[in-house]
């Protein structure tokens, strides 16, 4: 195996379409893992992720901030685990709601300005409605600084930032050069203790133009990918043996 990099951000986002938490380390789950919640994805993950949404009590549809401009200021809130699995949501002037509180829900229809519920995305036992997430979301995302870089060359005026793309890993490729996870496909990786298998691309939507603290909103950020790589930046990846990965760890590729 060559080493291709080493890790430099790692994400979790324990409230679907929200912005995400940095975190210095990540527990992969192998597929079939979620009993207590620790992965809502059938084929493994990220212990945390996505184990609640926001969506519209009418209509019971999930959020989506991507296709949907009156639900773009869920990229205005950001999202963190507790110890005990419950997630807690920021609020743009810094006040911390739990998931669980009585007015959380209040209070993010205020954010909105419509009425927003709070779900799980799986069913805990809590007395909480529970909704499945508009799409099966991939068991691991990964990013390289390579592609950010390769993004922003077509276009200077970009305002780039890993959260615009939430993938869980973004591995620094250092001085290497282009879209490096298009060779990914198909191989295998090893971080840390975790071991996977790069299943495709990762194609982009209007997440990744949207406006967030600090990033302004820039359509041609999704312009700059299609035009750059058919639309894809990142690629996605399955467990194959489940493992924790942290900063700093060097990203193994077979070659």
């Amino acid at each position: 195996m060559k080493s291709v990099g080493r890790i430099a951000e790692l994400w979790r986002y324990p409230v679907s379409s929200l912005g995400g938490e940095m975190m210095d380390h990540l527990d992969v789950a192998a597929a079939g893992t979620g009993e207590d919640g620790a992965t809502g994805h059938a084929g493994g993950g990220v212990a945390g992720n996505r184990a609640f949404l926001l969506f519209d009590p009418d209509t019971r549809e999930p959020a989506a901030p991507e296709s949907r401009e009156r639900w773009r200021k869920a990229l205005h809130l950001v999202a963190r685990l507790r110890a005990d699995g419950m997630a807690e949501i920021g609020f743009p002037e810094g006040t911390w709601l739990a998931a669980d509180a009585a007015d959380v829900e209040e209070r993010l229809s205020q954010h909105f300005g419509f009425p927003v519920g709070l779900a799980e995305t799986r069913g805990t036992g809590r007395s909480w409605p529970v909704i499945a997430p508009r799409y099966a979301a991939s068991p691991l995302h990964l990013l390289t600084t390579a592609s950010m870089t390769a993004i922003h060359a077509s276009d200077p005026a970009l305002v780039l930032d890993a959260r615009r793309f939430r993938p869980d890993m973004l591995v620094d490729t250092e001085a290497a050069s282009g879209f490096l996870e298009n060779d990914w496909v198909g191989r295998k990786i090893v971080i840390g203790t975790l071991e996977i298998t790069v299943t495709e691309g990762t194609k982009r939507c209007g997440m990744t133009l949207a406006a967030q603290p600090g990033l302004p909103e820039q359509p041609e950020v999704l312009r700059s990918i299609l035009r750059g790589n058919r639309r894809n930046l990142g690629v996605y990846a399955e467990i194959v043996t489940p493992g924790r990965v942290s900063l700093g760890d060097e990203v193994w590729i077979e070659d």
